[in-house]
């Protein structure tokens, strides 16, 4: 293939990801000049836990439930296997360069918001819980951490978590148990046995979290002889 050829392929490919990626936005809520999108991509340049409040965190907060369909719209995002497809051609010139926003990228900025609203935050439980299904497994632990600071208020991310916990190719299950013990108080029932179960795994660190969570439920158990991967 000549090289104009690659070179045009390239263009092609880093445009076709921009037009898949850009979509039409409502419009936005504001604060002091900006809109909530700025503001979200600068929350989600810090890291967590945060040292002290940042200018964004505070704009976050002000702008409130406004700011929920914006944080939903973040929280759906998923990458399609056509995007997916582009960007691994386009990492793979050197001809061009553009910014290319990911999923992860909007995963993070729903979580710095998340994080900035705290419990407030707390009717997008529903939401967070259907994106743990598609979200980086390395970023989701980020996510059980906000969950459990609310307590049982994030009952309704419970049949999201046991599917993520019984899944055995999942490399960061095991900390979904802690999250379960820590917010399941209204579905114990539920929970229980699920947990119970997990501490005849033959993976240490799956019975060891589930143990801990049972606790957490007043159902401490001790793990048996492992019998089941």
């Amino acid at each position: 293939m000549k090289r104009w050829q690659v070179i045009v392929g390239c263009i092609l490919a880093a445009v076709a990801i921009v037009v898949v990626t850009c979509t039409l936005s409502p419009r936005e809520p504001v604060y002091q000049g900006k809109t909530l999108s700025q503001w979200l991509i600068e929350a989600g340049s810090g890291s967590w836990p945060r040292q002290s409040l940042v200018p964004a965190d505070e704009a976050i907060r002000q702008i409130g439930t406004n700011g929920f369909p914006m944080i939903a719209t973040l929280l759906r995002s998923h990458d399609s296997a056509l995007k997916c497809k582009l960007m691994a051609l386009y990492y793979k010139q050197s001809f061009i360069r553009i910014k290319i926003t990911t999923q992860y990228d909007r995963h993070l900025r729903a979580f710095a918001a998340c994080e900035a609203l705290g419990s407030e935050a707390k009717a997008l439980v529903p939401e967070v819980a259907r994106a743990l299904s598609h979200m980086d497994p390395y970023f989701r632990p980020n996510f059980e951490n906000w969950l459990q600071s609310l307590g049982s208020d994030a009952d309704a991310a419970v049949p999201a978590l046991i599917t993520i916990l019984a899944d055995k190719k999942n490399p960061t299950r095991q900390t979904v148990a802690l999250t379960l013990g820590r917010i399941s108080g209204q579905s114990k029932r539920e929970v229980i046995p699920v947990l119970a179960a997990c501490c005849q795994y033959t993976n240490a660190m799956v019975r060891f979290w589930a143990a801990e969570a049972l606790k957490e439920l007043g159902e401490p158990q001790q793990t048996s002889a492992a019998k089941t991967p």
